[in-house]
């Protein structure tokens, strides 16, 4: 997790290096004062004197010109027709030169719309231990709040440029980099070499896999969580690419889908391999044998995980203590086996019927 000083630290750095960036964008225009300068010196050196008088000394040939570029008069006219020309013709490259020089500055420095891509890539290498996003679809966006809620450093790459999570995603802090995730030098730019894990949900499989392939091609030891909805795929590609995790989103909601259809008292879900686990919530009857006992005597006894506990309307407490004693009335979320669903809804209410919690 990123510390709200480190995100202020590392976006300082960033913009610091934005503004030198920004300034190297002057080099022409500046280059081009400069000859205009040397040339129009040049020419009143040569040409400048005035009607009766003697020919400028360098010096005061070069004042006169820096001067005329910044549109100020302050020698007489020459007594030359050419030297005449350079007096008005001087201070319009002088004013061009300056006009482009600022219309540049304010492209690259205040609006970093215009130069999008490369803020990114400046954000990114001035950041370390950042999560990837590729993909900003629905499932993309509930991650992101997940890793907004942990005070992750985000990053999200995201092909639509309509898409509709990219204000929502700014919003809660996250970079959002408008482009294919499979673009050549993407990824590098956006730092992988310094990542903590990369997540791709993107709404194609095929596309999916190709990214995941180009990050563990960029890097062999980063975490990759693979959103893939072919189940038989997603195992293949966990057994034979080596992925930390990948996951079929149809796999995961399919047994909380069914469950919850069957019984609505079931919140969740969780798959071990083949086996499904469920997350049961109810309310403690007065005939349950469960009053007075221990969360302890719950897990020990009862071979149940207790999610959380609520006592009247205090709110949900996770990984309740082990020593709380559960009354009547108490709220409980158990995890539990799905072949003991009926029986553990026999305990937490001796009549069988489980008070919504």
């Amino acid at each position: 997790m990123t510390s709200p000083l480190q995100r202020r630290l590392q976006r300082a750095h960033a913009e610091l290096r934005w503004t030198f960036w920004g300034l190297r964008g002057l080099s022409r225009p500046f280059a081009g004062l400069a000859v205009v300068w040397g040339l129009g010196a040049l020419a009143h050196h040569l040409f400048g004197a005035p009607p009766g008088g003697v020919q400028p000394a360098w010096s005061e040939a070069l004042f006169v010109s820096y001067n005329l570029l910044f549109l100020e008069h302050i020698a007489p006219l020459p007594a030359h027709p050419v030297g005449v020309v350079v007096q008005y013709v001087q201070p319009l490259f002088g004013v061009f030169l300056l006009a482009e020089g600022l219309l540049k500055l304010g492209l690259t420095v205040f609006q970093k719309d215009h130069n999008q891509e490369h803020w990114m890539s400046i954000l990114a290498t001035s950041t370390r231990d950042h999560v990837l996003v590729c993909g900003l679809g629905t499932v993309g966006y509930r991650v992101l709040e997940e890793l907004a809620s942990l005070g992750e450093r985000t990053f999200v790459i995201e092909s639509d440029p309509e898409c509709v999570f990219i204000e929502r995603a700014r919003q809660l802090g996250a970079d959002v980099h408008i482009g294919d995730a499979r673009g050549e030098n993407v990824l590098a730019s956006l730092n992988i070499a310094h990542a903590r894990a990369v997540i791709v949900c993107t709404d194609d499989d095929l596309v999916n896999l190709e990214v995941a392939m180009d990050v563990r091609e960029a890097r062999k030891d980063i975490p990759i969580v693979l959103r893939l909805f072919d189940q038989r795929l997603a195992r293949k590609v966990q057994a034979s690419l080596g992925f930390q995790v990948t996951v079929s989103t149809s796999q995961v909601a399919a047994p909380l889908f069914a469950a919850a259809a069957l019984d609505p008292d079931v919140v969740g879900a969780h798959r071990l391999g083949e086996r499904v686990l469920l997350v049961l919530e109810g309310r403690i009857g007065t005939g349950s044998p469960l009053v007075g006992a221990h969360i302890s005597e719950v897990v020990g006894a009862h071979r149940l995980t207790v999610v959380a506990h609520c006592r009247g309307d205090q709110g949900w407490e996770p990984q309740p203590s082990a020593g709380i004693r559960i009354e009547a009335g108490d709220g409980l979320q158990v995890m539990l086996q799905r072949e003991r669903l009926d029986e553990v809804k026999q305990l937490l209410e001796a009549s069988g019927a489980l008070s919504p919690a």
